[in-house]
């Protein structure tokens, strides 16, 4: 998509995404007529993937991340200007991530954005990494605030209400290991390279979600995650095995899924269900880097549709790390009347409810 897609109206938001081993970078096009909904077009996207870079190590290693995120991320707004035919002029905001995530990588990109702020003489918006996978999904759907969130990452596991593109409640979370992690750790036991949940997607097709009994955390008492004995279960199960097959591991794999989708469900029937039918929200968003896979989405829908809730997932390719979003979050805090701010800091641990920033008077 390009510059034809622009209204006199219109105004384009640069996003930059620098949190982990992805630089992705955007430029989105938001409409600012009287329309009470937001409105916007992809105008070009750019990501460039670290994974081979952290496959040896079996994970990421944040200097080495950040570096590479320094070495790329130039040269990468460059070639996105370049595909939407735009130039630096045109554009109008520019968001950034600053928090949740590695400290060097958030660094990397924030001090970029404040140079390109000031160059350029545009506001500057701190962007939530956590809310704009929540938010993202308004892009290609109209979905009406309040709606519930469900946001599963190698890092996190979240349910939230999102209330307005910068004020979430807090629901419930993991109260130890995310379900990205989880997939991550089983796939590097049974051999297979990072990132582990693309690998366990792929083996489960073949496998039966329903061959390996797995552990289910349960709580009565709150809506928070676990899936730590889930992991150890799986760690445990392969140790067990004489001989693991190809059929076992892909068994394994369904099984995984399987646990996983059903943990995530019981927690949100447990919400859903102690909501009076009129207080419960029309829609709920899918999202994060786990909710690219294919069978977990589809696996979750009816848990949401036995309360009357409509689960909307972002495409996939805007579920994991992604440029788009942070540019769409930009759009969505502008086009509701927040104003972009130039003092503040990077934060790698940012809870999704935590509307403050940190500031610094140093720009860094």
């Amino acid at each position: 998509m390009h510059k034809d897609f622009l209204e006199p109206q219109d105004r384009i938001f640069l996003g930059i995404e620098t949190s982990c081993d992805e630089t992705a970078v955007a430029l989105v096009s938001g409409a600012f007529s009287k329309n009470s909904y937001p409105k916007g077009h992809i105008l070009a996207h750019k990501i460039h993937s670290q994974v081979a870079l952290h496959q040896s190590f079996g994970g990421v290693v944040p200097p080495v991340a950040a570096s590479s995120h320094s070495l790329q991320l130039p040269a990468l707004v460059k070639r996105l200007l370049q595909t939407a035919e735009i130039k630096p002029h045109q554009i109008d905001g520019i968001g950034v991530t600053a928090g949740p995530g590695l400290a060097g990588g958030l660094l990397v990109g924030v001090m970029f954005a404040k140079g390109l702020s000031i160059a350029l003489k545009r506001p500057l918006w701190p962007i939530h990494h956590l809310q704009a996978h929540a938010l993202v999904a308004r892009l290609t759907h109209e979905i009406p605030f309040p709606y519930l969130v469900l946001l599963l990452s190698g890092g996190h596991c979240q349910l939230a209400v999102a209330n307005s593109p910068r004020d979430f409640s807090l629901i419930g979370e993991s109260t130890d290991d995310a379900p990205g992690e989880c997939l991550d750790k089983v796939a590097r036991c049974l051999g297979y390279s990072y990132p582990g949940g693309p690998s366990i997607e792929a083996a489960a097709k073949r496998g039966d979600p329903f061959s390996i009994p797995l552990p289910i955390a349960v709580s009565e008492h709150s809506y928070n995650f676990s899936f730590s004995g889930l992991k150890t279960a799986c760690l445990r199960w392969i140790k067990q095995q004489q001989d693991l097959s190809f059929e076992k591991k892909a068994d394994l794999c369904a099984s995984l899924q399987n646990t996983i989708t059903c943990s995530l469900g019981k927690k949100v029937s447990q919400f859903l269900s102690a909501l009076p039918p009129a207080s419960r929200p029309a829609f709920a968003v899918v999202c994060g880097g786990v909710a690219s896979n294919e069978y977990i989405r589809q696996e979750l829908a009816p848990y949401f549709q036995n309360y009357g809730v409509n689960l909307i997932a972002p495409p996939a390719q805007h579920c994991t790390d992604n440029g788009v979003m942070i540019a769409w979050a930009t759009y969505e805090q502008s086009f509701a009347g927040m104003e972009g701010q130039f003092d503040f800091s990077t934060r790698a641990r940012w809870p999704i409810n935590d509307h403050s920033l940190q500031r610094t008077k140093y720009g860094g």
